[in-house]
């Protein structure tokens, strides 16, 4: 009977872990992107983005990641003593595991999101964006967003290859709905580089 882990276990164990990591991170991109009407299938994020994402939740819930990762490396260094009941039961712990993860990923991001909202999402940059010309002959709704676009009201939420992500935050801090533009209508995107003090 064997006193340490093999090579197997170990890969077999940092796949776990990084699994989970994905999970977490993914239930943090969906809970966080679902306060600005979007879903992840069409913003076409990276995946490896969703491992940034859990990094995010661990670094939110440091103090509960940190003993889930010492029991891990407890179960490896006792691995045969505990190899036989663990193996059996993984339809059951393993399971778990993935629903705790994307449980701590939803409650990350709905935690960041308040941060976010409370100090006005200053961590997002204001933009001006200048679109197609010939706003004129829309309607007076389209026109004014035109104007606001361009005189830098809406901050930038995400750049895809595809398109840019706006938004305006809300009076009452609710959710909002996110605006589109495909790349192929903008002609001019402007970052202001400082909070210009507006509510």
């Amino acid at each position: 009977m064997r006193n340490s882990p093999r090579v197997l276990d170990i890969t077999v164990a940092a796949t776990l872990i990084a699994a989970l990591i994905y999970a977490g991170g993914w239930s943090y991109a969906y809970h966080w992107y679902d306060h600005f009407e979007l879903g992840l299938i069409g913003l076409g994020i990276p995946y490896e983005y969703h491992f940034m994402y859990g990094f995010w939740m661990v670094k939110v819930y440091w103090w509960l990641i940190l003993p889930i990762a010492i029991l891990l490396v407890a179960v490896l260094v006792l691995w045969a003593r505990l190899g036989p009941i663990l193996i059996p039961a993984m339809p059951i712990w393993v399971p778990l595991a993935f629903l705790l993860f994307y449980s701590l990923g939803g409650l990350a991001a709905e935690a960041n999101y308040r941060e976010h909202r409370e100090s006005g999402f200053q961590g997002y940059s204001w933009v001006r964006v200048w679109t197609e010309p010939g706003s004129d002959t829309l309607p007076a709704g389209l026109q004014r967003v035109h104007r606001e676009l361009a005189e830098g009201k809406y901050r930038l939420l995400l750049e895809t290859d595809k398109s840019l992500y706006l938004f305006r935050p809300g009076k009452n801090g609710g959710e909002m709905p996110t605006l589109r533009i495909p790349h192929s209508r903008v002609h001019a995107l402007r970052r202001i580089p400082t909070n210009p003090g507006r509510s």
